[in-house]
């Protein structure tokens, strides 16, 4: 057999470990979700994505529309438009709605915010009408509000037709497409990761409710996230179905400070699409365990912490203390190393304390940058002797 050259023989054998580890890792990957057509796992903290499958795949996302409809009463109650405590007369309109309901009745008065725990506590689809035409007026005019805030945070993959999910048909022509609310798993990942980065309070206390009970309407019924009763640490956040999106569920769980973690965070996860309710826990519970499993969380670099020192025209008299201007707080996958990268720039006297004289990127061993920080002097340099002045000068 002829033999192979030096180089020739690396490639060969980089080429049959790849072909050996590679399968194995995507595999391994498949496993975490097998169950649903697209999800995604992110750290809200940092907003790392830690796990996604064909996470920009548009699709229909029945009734994780509400979680929009939701964010939109918080924050008009936020802005004093409405009161929580707001009194909303159910019309013909808002009682005749289809499919999961919060039962309302015609002529009946219900507070807002109990709309808001029917809306996401039991998916109500006739509390999300009520919602918006209490905050809106009409319908059109809240959907147009729905899809500008979705533009405004940047869910670029996303538009809504109505404020449920609801596919609505057209009657004269039954075999069209029905008009629907279209996202993406990475799009409501988005969604909730700014609820609960500005909302948390808000958002928890009704998503985090396993029942739901309301004496005065003489209503009672479980909260449809079955993760609740599951993992004590899940705290949200929304469950959707319609024909045409398959079983959808967006989720939280909070991740306590342990051996693994150097504080308590919290990952947000969607699964869309899959073919069962019990098979969308499952996907759902797969993810969550790879999130505590497969990461871990650790402060890379402290405020204030010694990056090194430098010296002006290389004169040791003329010295600069560098230091981390900010702490950088990272999420790694435990077999991955952690990298970093300095770029300095050229010291010209004077320097101020505080003056950014260059940057640290730390970034994981396969590229993906996780953050980076800004260097920064921790002293002055702006008062020298002459022979420091000369020295200087003659160095130029």
């Amino acid at each position: 057999m002829r033999v192979l050259k030096k180089g020739a023989q690396k490639l060969l054998i980089f080429s049959i470990i790849l072909a050996v580890i590679t399968p194995h890792c995507v595999h391994a990957l498949d496993k975490i979700d097998k169950y649903s057509k697209s999800s995604i796992l992110m750290d809200q903290g940092t907003g790392r994505v830690l796990y996604e499958k064909e996470p920009d795949e548009k699709r229909p996302l029945a009734s994780l529309s509400k979680m929009m409809t939701f964010l939109i009463a918080i924050e008009a109650i936020e802005n004093k438009e409405v009161n929580a405590n707001d009194i909303v007369k159910i019309d013909k309109d808002m009682a005749k709605v289809k499919g999961s309901s919060y039962h309302l009745k015609e002529g009946e008065e219900v507070p807002l915010i109990e709309l808001m725990k029917g809306l996401m506590i039991v998916s109500g689809n006739d509390a999300s009408i009520g919602i918006a035409k209490h905050i809106c007026k009409d319908e059109k005019t809240f959907v147009e509000r729905m899809n500008k805030k979705a533009k405004e945070i940047g869910m670029i993959n996303t538009s809504f037709v109505n404020p449920n999910g609801l596919p609505i048909y057209n009657l004269s022509d039954p075999k069209a497409q029905p008009k629907q609310n279209i996202s993406t798993a990475r799009d409501i990942a988005v969604l909730a990761k700014y609820m609960l980065d500005n909302y948390e309070k808000q958002v928890i206390s009704i998503t985090d409710m396993s029942t739901y009970s309301n004496p005065q309407r003489g209503f009672v019924k479980n909260n449809t996230n079955a993760l609740l009763r599951i993992i004590p640490e899940v705290d949200g956040i929304k469950t959707g179905y319609t024909g045409n999106a398959g079983y959808c569920l967006s989720f939280s769980m909070k991740i306590k400070k342990n051996e693994d973690n150097e504080k308590d965070r919290r990952v947000i996860g969607v699964v869309l699409g899959a073919n069962h309710k019990d098979k969308r826990t499952s996907a759902a519970l797969s993810i969550l365990e790879h999130a505590k499993k497969d990461f871990k969380s650790e402060t890379v670099v402290q405020k204030d912490e010694l990056i090194g020192k430098k010296y002006i025209k290389h004169i040791n008299d003329l010295e600069v203390t560098l230091v981390a201007e900010d702490e950088l707080y990272a999420v790694l996958n435990k077999e991955e190393k952690l990298k970093s990268q300095i770029t300095f720039k050229e010291l010209t006297y004077p320097i101020k304390k505080g003056d950014v004289l260059g940057v640290i990127k730390y970034y994981t061993d396969n590229g993906e940058i996780l953050g980076s920080i800004n260097i920064v002097s921790a002293n002055d340099v702006n008062d020298v002797s002459i022979i420091n002045k000369i020295k200087m000068l003659l160095s130029e």
